[in-house]
């Protein structure tokens, strides 16, 4: 005979079933938790590098805008990146050894714990600082240059003046066009640089490096020879000379010779600083002067709004407005770049004597 409501018949899970169910998650468990090492590092290592690179980005431009308001820069280095992981699990069954009247518990409990650690440096100290403040050595340029990036962009940023001719200044103290020969000159070593009829031979051990710009006697097409003689002549260089001698300085004492005087990282980020939007009324009112508006605007544009941009390759908030560079300004993007690898290679890579700042959750 049936029972009056089948629905109220309690079933029982057989106790040897049971058991075997309890073991089995948690043979499970111990399996995943020995190769969750393994399969953290592919998404772990690719979202550090994104948001790390970002931060120096950040930074970067954080520090720009803080020169075009008269204030010092202020750089924090990531100094390691430690992220444990843990995960545990406990199972358990109770009930009595009669399966027919007595009760049958189960439970299983998990844990998931990942606690990352960031460790950032303060860069300063002497070393840091004189990184900063010491000329760029000619052959950081030109060894740049030597490996693709352009001439015209490398040498507007890093140089003040070539054989006397004077590249332009945004900074309020000395303000100034570039001279028109300077500009020629820079595109003329462009179109060498494109055309393959530009050499160099680097001679010494990095960074002590002597550097020497070689041409071509003979150019490929009329047009290189052209640009050629053209370049010579712009420098008051021998004709029939192609290997140049290629130092710092600013009195050209021997024949033959190119004198460049190159920024300093400091000065190179001072100077493009001032070519920085900011809103009008921050001028009126005197928190900082107004900005540098060259003949070629083709090297930088960092734009500032009210309100965070949609489309911005690079964005920071400063002072209640948003400056940022668009993700369609190719040439923006690409100085910005150079302006980093430049930071980089100038940075002794010296630690702070400050305090480590420790970021863990």
């Amino acid at each position: 005979m049936l029972p009056a409501n089948p629905r109220l018949v309690r079933k029982k899970i057989p106790f040897p079933f049971l058991i075997s169910l309890v073991l089995t998650g948690s043979l499970l468990l111990m399996i995943s938790c020995k190769s969750m090492g393994p399969k953290t590092i592919p998404p772990d290592g690719f979202n550090y590098n994104e948001r790390i690179a970002d931060q120096e980005s950040e930074q970067m431009l954080l520090n720009l805008v803080r020169l075009r308001y008269l204030e010092m820069p202020r750089f924090l280095n990531v100094a390691s990146v430690i992220n444990t992981y843990s995960r545990g699990g406990i199972a358990g069954v109770n009930g009595t050894l009669n399966p027919v009247n007595g009760p049958i518990g189960a439970s299983v409990n998990g844990t998931w714990q990942d606690r990352p650690t960031i460790t950032y440096t303060p860069m300063s100290g002497q070393a840091f600082a004189q990184s900063l403040l010491t000329p760029l050595p000619p052959s950081v340029i030109f060894f740049m240059i030597q490996s693709g990036w352009s001439a015209h962009r490398l040498m507007r940023l890093s140089n003040s003046m070539i054989n006397g001719l004077h590249n332009e200044i945004g900074t309020p103290g000395e303000r100034r066009q570039g001279d028109p020969q300077f500009h020629e000159l820079l595109d003329i070593l462009h179109q060498l640089q494109q055309d393959g009829a530009l050499g160099m031979h680097f001679k010494g051990d990095w960074p002590k490096v002597d550097v020497e710009l070689v041409l071509p006697v003979k150019g490929r097409t009329d047009s290189i020879d052209t640009s050629i003689a053209r370049f010579k002549e712009i420098l008051t260089l021998e004709k029939d000379t192609n290997v140049y001698d290629i130092q710092y300085g600013v009195i050209v004492e021997k024949p033959n010779q190119i004198l460049v005087q190159t920024h300093s990282i400091m000065e190179m980020l001072a100077n493009i600083s001032w070519y920085i939007d900011v809103p009008e009324e921050h001028v009126l009112e005197g928190r900082t002067l107004p900005s540098f508006i060259p003949n070629d605007a083709d090297l930088i544009n960092v734009r500032v709004s009210k309100e965070k941009p949609r489309d911005a390759f690079l964005a920071i908030q400063f002072r209640d407005h948003w400056f940022y560079i668009d993700d369609r300004d190719v040439p923006s993007k690409n100085t910005f770049a150079v302006i980093q690898i430049l930071f980089s290679m100038a940075n002794s890579g010296s630690g702070s004597v400050g305090p480590l700042i420790s970021i863990g959750n």
